[in-house]
């Protein structure tokens, strides 16, 4: 007897809904995802990610969620694939993508792409790719996508849904992790399902799952089994009758409350007692198919080696039946409810059934039907769209009928395909299987190139997808085999082993490069050789080896071919930079000029001379002239659609100029939403420094020196070589410990400006002085003794006057001001006046008069005007409050306190006296937001938000935060 029908494909496509039982106990999941739609709606994007074992109903609820929302959104649909060891890349995307064509017009999406067209045609239009900066690249899908996404759900509402994600390739994950992190607007409801039993230790999806755990866009959703109420309900609906109490447990025991087994139970006959069933489960997924004739049998068994969706062409091709015989016993099959017809091919009701099918092959039969897939491939043009992915297919069928010539083969032409569409990881994995290969195959050569050539690309894909170790275990098997009378070829791999360590902060790069240059002449290849003195020079010049480093840009300069844009371009910007610390300012201006001018139309090099510029300009005090260069590369960025990623680094360098300006809120949304992209290591360990700098002037430098605690190890060794990274580390971690009062520890930081020949370059140096002279100063008054140390004083004079600095007199006058007095710390308040006309120079942060004021106010305490230091301190109290300085603020109020000065002036309780980051704060306390929630919406510590609440209800003159709301409500 046939199986009844008993409902709708657990895949895409397939039976309507209309036509299927109801949808038994996932009213739950039903109501969280139509709440995530209407937030979507809304123009707050979600992320739901719907998880559970295989046969639980993934898809029957997501099909039943879309046909609630049908005619309030515009849907897109992709599908990972289960093929192989290897992911096809972007296979999801691809759907996804057609489906936005389809309902948007080809036009409109890539109009939506900006300036990234040529990126988001690279899945269309593969081309070779080009060598691009690792720390700068800048054709990123990911940031595609995201644009894609974002401007297509601006005004109306967008529904993206991604299934069977366990299956998804690395590269797909990647694009999926960008998303997530840098999601802003948009009405997007993106719905992720995955298989939960699929996804054990080690599996490269938890690491997503994880991280969507802590985005406050995603939620999650996991299904569970049915109770034995739900089974018996949902056998009621596919049979139309109640089943027999006895069959109704049978079935609850046998399925164990799985949907698509209740359903195969119930197709099997199992609705009366003596039904008679399979015994285990792969017998259960089999049931269907063994009620096939031998002709269907087999023909199902053709496409359960296609891997997935199969297209009819293809498998008429590949089954090599007759039009009218196949029409035939693909009916009969789809009619028994093993397959469904999806498009203009069929895939199976459920993977599970497929994966069972394809154990039914025998092994001969097995390459017969691989080796007619990987034929039927091969010549046939295809989407250009998914040309990567196919390649990919290609390999995996010759692999499997044991044709390794042309596994060989696909394999070579399936990274280069992956290389070009940004599947870094899928190039690295067909790399790798070709490498395998290479000693099973009778002609090698038709990889075009020699097996050295191929483990430094497998390498370097490796470097791109993001996994270090493996690039590095890879490159340094090709330098174990590479031919020691080759030294061009050693060369070349060791250059590209200093980039990969490079971009991870480690500072053996540099000895790599050498090693290189030692291997090359001029004349050997001079491209080669410039480009590899031009990375060599920028390490030097980080690592404060000045005459290196313009020695090896000069050298790099001189051989570069006329037409090595961006080496030269590259050499000009590290040569720029290392005249401009050592005081040559007009020098390296002119090498600015002529590095944006060979820069040209290249956009990584463009970016690395705005954002080289940009910081050289800070380090000056040009903070107005640092933001709109910085400004003018982010346009750049923008233009080329990658805003969020390269346009982020960039954005990196207005947060000191910012900070410098008083704009701390600004500087603060532009680290919180940096770290979130995860950027490259150097740039990482920047952003930290300003996130702990942050910490500590906003009032909690316990909180400060508690992110020190967690990221020292890797800024202590990037410190010991980038010179930088050195003082901006002396600078902050000083400053955290004395606003602890704990003076050794702040000696220990500071003390290394005293106490080492050189620490870094004048424009870095200067700004620790007066930190130094301060905790001497400290250290005297608490001593009550006004000479100690003082040969570190006078070691500290001979550093501030050693070199010329534009800004030299401003450092100089705030450290005389730190020691000053009959006390040697700093009760002199004629030298704090005079610091403080110093610091009206446009080149002084506000941080910087701030501190200066605060000094003149303990020096007018200390020596007894009392009525000066009032006005001092209710000076500095309004502007350190003016711009969020809360520990400032808080000195200044212990400051009155402590000497009796009275209260200070009433302020306005206006609410144009609230800071920008008040009124946000404010805003989060009229929604009805906790400290925490706070914090988490804005990406700063609960002491932080703590601090904020109570300059608010000051501010307002109101005692409670609900108080301070029904007040901006009002007024709102």
């Amino acid at each position: 007897m046939a199986p009844p029908e008993v409902g709708a494909r657990w895949h895409d496509g397939g039976m309507r809904l209309a036509s299927t039982p109801p949808m038994i106990g996932r009213a739950y999941e039903l109501t969280e995802l139509d709440a995530a739609f209407v937030d979507a709606a809304a123009g707050e994007p979600r992320i739901v990610v719907l998880g559970g074992e295989a046969g639980i109903g993934k898809t029957r609820l997501i099909e039943e969620f879309l046909a609630t929302v049908d005619d309030r959104a515009v849907f897109a649909r992709g599908q990972c694939v289960e093929f192989g060891t290897v992911g096809l890349p972007y296979a999801p995307l691809a759907g996804v993508f057609r489906g936005l064509v389809k309902q948007f017009g080809e036009e409109a999406v890539f109009d939506a792409a900006a300036g990234a067209v040529s990126t988001l045609r690279s899945l269309v239009e593969v081309r070779t790719p080009v060598e691009r900066d690792e720390r700068l690249g800048v054709e990123r899908l990911d940031e595609v996508v995201t644009t894609v996404l974002e401007q297509l759900s601006a005004d109306r509402t967008l529904v993206v849904v991604i299934e069977d994600l366990h299956w998804a390739d690395p590269a797909t994950l990647d694009v999926l992790r960008f998303l997530a992190r840098m999601i802003r607007s948009g009405r997007l409801l993106l719905v992720l399902s995955y298989r939960s039993d699929d996804v054990g230790r080690g599996h490269p999806l938890r690491g997503l799952l994880a991280e969507l755990e802590r985005n406050r866009h995603a939620s999650r959703i996991l299904l569970d089994r049915l109770d034995a109420a739900q089974v018996r309900e949902q056998a009621h609906g596919i049979l139309g009758a109640d089943p027999s109490f006895e069959g109704a447990r049978m079935l609850f025991e046998r399925s164990e409350g799985v949907p698509f087994f209740v359903e195969e139970l119930l197709g099997c006959g199992l609705d009366t007692v003596a039904g008679e069933v399979p015994a285990t489960l792969r017998e259960l997924l089999l049931a269907r198919y063994e009620t096939l004739a031998s002709e269907s049998q087999r023909v199902v068994r053709v496409l359960a080696a296609g891997g997935g969706y199969v297209d009819h062409e293809v498998l008429a091709e590949v089954s090599g039946m007759p039009a009218e015989q196949l029409d035939e016993v693909l009916r009969v099959a789809v009619e028994a409810g093993v397959i469904v017809v999806t498009g203009r091919g069929y895939e199976f009701r459920h993977a599970l059934v497929r994966e069972a099918v394809t154990g039914e092959l025998l092994p001969g039969e097995s390459a017969r039907v691989h080796r007619g897939f990987a034929h039927a491939l091969e010549s046939r043009p295809g989407d250009p769209a998914q040309r990567a992915a196919r390649a990919v297919l290609v390999s995996s069928h010759w692999l499997e009928a044991n044709a390794f010539d042309e596994a060989f083969r696909a394999s070579i032409d399936g990274m280069a395909l992956s290389r070009a569409s940004f599947a870094h990881a899928t190039a690295a994995q067909l790399g790798e299987r070709a490498l395998s290969l290479w000693d099973a195959v009778s002609d090698n050569s038709s990889a075009e190139m020699t097996h050295v050539e191929l483990l430094d690309k497998v390498a370097r894909s490796w470097r791109s997808a993001g996994e270090p170790n493996r690039a590095l275990a890879t490159i340094d098997q090709a330098l174990a085999e590479v031919d020691p009378a080759d030294l061009h070829e050693r060369a070349w791999l060791l250059r590209n082993k200093g980039l990969m360590i490079d971009a991870e902060g480690r500072a053996d790069a540099l000895g790599l490069f050498e090693q290189a240059l030692d291997l090359l002449g001029d004349d050997d290849d001079p491209t080669l050789r410039a480009g590899i003195l031009a990375e060599a020079a920028s390490k030097y010049m980080v690592s404060g080896q000045s005459d290196r480093a313009i020695a090896a840009s000069t050298h790099a300069l001189a051989i570069a071919p006329e037409w090595a844009n961006r080496i030269r371009s590259v050499a000009l910007n590290v040569r720029a930079g290392t005249l401009t610390h050592l005081g040559r300012i007009e020098d390296g201006s002119e090498d600015y000029v002529r590095a944006l001018a060979e820069a040209g139309d290249d956009r990584d090099a463009l970016l690395r001379y705005y954002v080289n510029y940009s910081d050289t300009l800070h380090l000056l005090g040009r903070f107005q002239e640092s933001i709109q260069v910085a400004t003018t590369g982010i346009r750049i960025a923008e233009e080329a659609g990658v805003a969020r990623t390269s346009g982020a680094i960039l954005a990196l360098n207005t947060v000191d100029p910012l900070f410098a300006l008083g704009e701390w809120d600004r500087a603060d949304t532009l680290i919180a939403g940096s770290l979130d992209l995860d950027p490259p290591a150097v740039f990482g360990i920047y952003l930290r420094r300003a996130r702990i700098r942050s910490e500590l002037w906003r009032g909690d430098p316990a909180r400060a020196r508690a992110l020190f605690a967690s990221w020292q190890r890797t800024m202590s060794e990037l410190a010991e070589f980038e010179d930088q990274v050195a003082a901006g580390l002396a600078l902050d971690i000083a400053e955290v410990h004395l606003a602890l009062g704990d003076l050794d520890s702040a000696w220990e930081w500071a003390g290394r400006l005293v106490n080492r020949q050189r620490l870094s370059s004048p424009p870095w140096e200067l700004p620790i002085a007066p930190t130094t002279a301060r905790v001497i100063a400290r250290r005297r008054e608490a001593a009550n003794d006004p000479q100690l140390q003082a040969d570190d004083v006078v070691r500290l004079a001979e550093v501030i006057e050693r070199d010329e600095w534009p800004t030299r007199g401003i450092w100089a006058a705030f450290a005389a001001a730190e020691l000053g007095g009959s006390s040697g710390s700093g009760d002199d308040p004629g030298l704090w006046r005079l610091a403080l006309t110093a610091a009206e120079a446009p080149e002084a942060p506000i941080l910087t008069r701030l501190q200066m004021r605060y000094g003149l106010a303990r020096a007018l305490v200390r020596t007894g005007d009392r009525a000066a230091a009032a006005e001092a301190v209710d000076q500095l109290r309004a502007a350190a409050d003016a711009v969020g300085a809360h520990l400032l603020v808080g000195w200044a109020d212990e400051l009155r306190d402590d000497a009796g000065l009275g209260a200070h002036a009433a302020p306005s309780s206006e609410p144009d006296e609230l800071t920008a980051r008040e009124l946000q704060v404010l805003e989060l306390i009229a929604e009805g937001l906790s400290n925490g929630q706070i914090a988490e919406r804005l990406y700063i510590s609960r002491k932080t938000v703590s601090v904020h609440v109570s300059a608010i209800l000051r501010k307002l003159g109101v005692s409670s935060r609900t108080e301070a709301a029904r007040l901006h409500l009002a007024r709102s």
